[in-house]
């Protein structure tokens, strides 16, 4: 479904239908959304979309190990659909996630370094070491638990693309495998404007990134 003025880029019920409690239940639905986001012409339309929407494009940022261009923000399931563009900055920083999410990799690669579900997770806890290493490449995807502890290290400019479900909590546990040390890590909204401003990548930057996503032939 491509966007107007008064049509979403994605049927609100569609997000609304995702059954985020039992993630082999997502899988089947979760693939069949992902098969519609990752055609050329929605993501085209999506980008076009944020570059004149200015509350998705205060959402776009730049994070340690990626950019991230927030495409759809349907308030009302708090699902969110996000291109990450990887920078392979190496950083291996294990962690959880605030919410469950759906995976599909447009371009490039990745080890994906899994260490196991941990429900009550804190910055006290030691996850030991990998239980699970996958080589994640363009086509692959997965769902993952928002309580599962993992990281990743990437290619250079690899892309995905990601649907995310809705907030489970608060903050989420990054970790420092060097150093040992662990911190809690909060959303957006417990920010102060000025620390995400300083984040924001801005118009250019985003029509940049489309442009990546041209020469990588994932937009014609």
């Amino acid at each position: 479904m491509t966007t107007t003025d008064t049509q979403p880029l994605i049927a609100p019920a569609r997000l609304a239908a995702l059954d985020w409690s039992d993630m082999p239940a997502l899988h089947a639905p979760m693939e069949e959304l992902l098969d519609e986001l990752v055609s050329p012409k929605w993501l085209n339309d999506a980008f076009d979309h944020v570059l004149r929407t200015p509350e998705l494009l205060n959402q776009c940022e730049r994070l340690q190990e990626l950019d991230r261009v927030v495409l759809v923000n349907d308030k009302a399931s708090d699902v969110r659909i996000r291109l990450h563009v990887f920078t392979g900055s190496g950083f291996d920083r294990p962690h959880n996630h605030r919410w469950s999410f759906g995976s599909r990799i447009l371009h490039g690669s990745y080890q994906h370094y899994l260490f196991g579900d941990y429900e009550n997770l804190d910055t006290e806890t030691r996850i030991g070491s990998p239980a699970l290493v996958r080589e994640e490449t363009a086509g692959s995807g997965y769902v993952i638990r928002h309580t599962m502890v993992h990281t990743v290290s990437s290619a250079p400019d690899t892309t995905s693309l990601i649907v995310r479900g809705p907030s489970e909590k608060d903050a989420f546990v990054v970790m420092n495998r060097d150093t040992g040390e662990a911190w809690w890590q909060y959303g957006q909204k417990a920010e102060k404007p000025e620390d995400q401003a300083k984040r924001r990548l801005g118009a250019e930057r985003v029509e940049e990134i489309r442009q990546l996503l041209i020469s990588q032939g994932c937009i014609r």
